[in-house]
């Protein structure tokens, strides 16, 4: 096989091979973005319910606190 029809061998085959390939990454890519957003929000959604839970546990445990004094006292 000569040097054209090497050429000519790689121009069809591997080259449309090729460009499947990355007209399927650029779709993957396309559609990746809005999970990765998706994921970013839930992040922050979690970061915001731990801060959260951490207020509610403070909370109660001052008042489980207050309330052991306030029995220990009455005995």
């Amino acid at each position: 096989m000569n040097k054209e029809g090497v050429v000519t061998a790689i121009k069809n085959f591997i080259l449309p091979e090729l460009k499947e390939i990355k007209d399927n990454q650029a779709k993957i890519g396309i559609r990746l973005d809005p999970v990765e957003k998706r994921l970013s929000d839930i992040n922050g959604h979690l970061i915001e319910q731990s801060r959260r839970i951490d207020e509610v546990r403070t909370e109660l445990t001052g008042r489980i606190d207050a309330t052991n004094k306030d029995l220990v006292e009455k005995n």
